[in-house]
């Protein structure tokens, strides 16, 4: 059976905006040299039919989305409805979000690469930190996150069915990647790559 190639990037939301090695340059630059054929957003159809992107994260209005209008890529929004907001932490839990948040700014910061964003020891300390700020704002996030990540992966699959051997890459906040790959490995016809092997 032939297999999809399929590569996660993460990205960083407001941090791509400050000068750290991940900048949006970066980001465009990254993208414009992939050249996937599909992009898959984390946006909904209502959004893309209306060119609505006021709400959108930063990564994505300012980036990714004009991109897409001076190539040859093309958008594919995956998402069925918006993540839901992060809750606002009360107390000591207060306290231990904003030293995990602090923990996880300096780990984003400091990265010298995408890569090192996206793999290796950072990338998976980061999400042992993202579930860790999760279990303190309450289990419903989590299940939420992990079940906008289970939609978002249906959807990816539902475009490459729709177009198979296409090269495909899929742009979502780096809290997402780790439940979206282990979604994504799941079906036989998707081969999940590190986005340098798109």
């Amino acid at each position: 059976m032939y297999k999809t190639a399929v590569a996660v990037l993460g990205t960083l939301a407001d941090f791509h905006r400050e000068p750290i090695p991940y900048n949006l340059g970066a980001l465009l630059h990254l993208v414009r040299d992939l050249q996937p054929d599909l992009l898959c957003l984390d946006m909904t159809k209502e959004e893309w039919a209306a060119q609505d992107f006021a709400e959108l994260p930063l990564e994505y209005r300012e980036a990714l989305v004009p991109l897409a209008g001076q190539t040859d890529i093309v958008v594919v929004p995956v998402a069925d409805e918006r993540p839901s907001p992060e809750p606002v932490l009360q107390g000591v839990r207060a306290t231990i979000g904003k030293r995990v948040k602090q923990a996880l700014a300096y780990l984003q910061r400091s990265a010298p690469s995408p890569a090192a964003i996206n793999q290796g020891l950072r990338h998976h300390l980061a999400n042992d930190l993202y579930e860790l700020l999760a279990g303190l704002q309450g289990g419903d996030l989590r299940r939420n996150a992990i079940l906008h990540a289970s939609r978002l992966a249906w959807n990816v699959v539902q475009a490459v069915r729709r177009d198979p051997g296409r090269r495909v890459l899929v742009v979502v906040n780096v809290r997402y990647c780790h439940y979206l790959r282990r979604y994504l490995r799941s079906y036989v016809d998707l081969q999940v790559v590190p986005f340098p092997e798109l």
